[in-house]
């Protein structure tokens, strides 16, 4: 699923497409928005490096991934300031060698 497709089906989460999750119409409006694409994006990036740990083997009950979960999070949330969002995550999943 990449964020750059205009296609707003793209930015729903897996668990939603296959009938597992259920969301608000506030919900499918925010997975439409370029917003969420941004955080698609920035949260994939996280997934990405090797520096941040985005296991999600505590989650074992969940059907969402890393960036599906962090971008449902958000669908539920819609007054979270993404960039504060994005930033606590960093901090949170960074490495130890990385805090103080």
């Amino acid at each position: 699923m990449s964020p750059d497709n205009k296609d707003s089906k793209s930015n729903l989460p897996q668990a939603v497409t296959e009938g597992k999750v259920t969301m608000t119409y506030a919900q499918q409006h925010f997975f439409a928005s370029e917003q969420c694409a941004t955080a698609r994006k920035a949260l994939q990036q996280l997934v990405d490096n090797p520096a941040y740990n985005t296991d999600s083997s505590y989650f074992k009950n969940s059907d969402l991934e890393f960036v599906d979960r962090h971008l449902y999070y958000l669908s539920t949330h819609p007054g979270v300031n993404l960039q504060g969002y994005i930033s606590n995550l960093k901090i949170m999943t960074g490495a130890k060698s990385h805090r103080k």
